[in-house]
């Protein structure tokens, strides 16, 4: 009687099988791994944008409240204009507005001293100039009165085009009571 020998090992359908899970697998945690990279750089990208926001109100609120008086004109109605000249606490004047940066549209504070950003580079108030920009002051006061200045702008992210998911843009906007009553 002839012996039949036994060979191990797997078969062809086998190792298709095993291939086809392990295909599946990892198409599943490439997928999960690039939505994850994806949701981290959105993330990085609304949080430069917020805090340079905030930072940016934070100072122009400080220069307004601050300031001796308002030079552009307040009514009671409100006045609308997209930037705001102050006279300071030393008779200096401080503007404060877009200004094109290269090709960036950015918040700044001008005064004898300079200019003075206050928003960062990676960051931009959209448009190619600062006509198309966002910003908007909206005074409100008259003799007697302190003014109030309300304050609107969007930033968005600058730079190099992106994918529609890292794009992301923030609206601001806060009200400024001047402490200083005009005479």
């Amino acid at each position: 009687m002839k012996r039949i020998r036994q060979q191990s090992g797997f078969t062809l359908l086998e190792m298709v099988v095993s291939l086809a899970i392990v295909a599946v697998i990892s198409t599943v945690l490439s997928q999960v791994f690039i939505v994850t990279l994806r949701t981290n750089t959105k993330t990085e990208i609304v949080k430069d944008i917020k805090q340079t926001g905030e930072m940016s109100l934070e100072t122009m609120v400080r220069l307004i409240q601050r300031a001796k008086s308002v030079i552009t004109t307040c009514d009671y109605t409100g006045t609308t204009n997209q930037s705001i000249v102050l006279i300071n606490l030393d008779d200096g004047q401080t503007t404060l507005g877009c200004v094109l940066d290269g090709s960036t549209t950015r918040l700044a504070s001008t005064s004898a001293q300079g200019v003075q950003y206050l928003t960062t580079p990676n960051v931009t108030m959209g448009g190619s100039s600062c006509i198309t920009s966002s910003l908007a002051f909206v005074c409100k006061g008259g003799v007697g009165v302190a003014s109030s200045v309300t304050i609107s702008f969007q930033l968005a992210q600058s730079g190099v085009s992106q994918g529609v998911f890292e794009q992301s843009s923030e609206m601001f906007q806060t009200t400024a009571g001047m402490r200083n009553i005009p005479q």
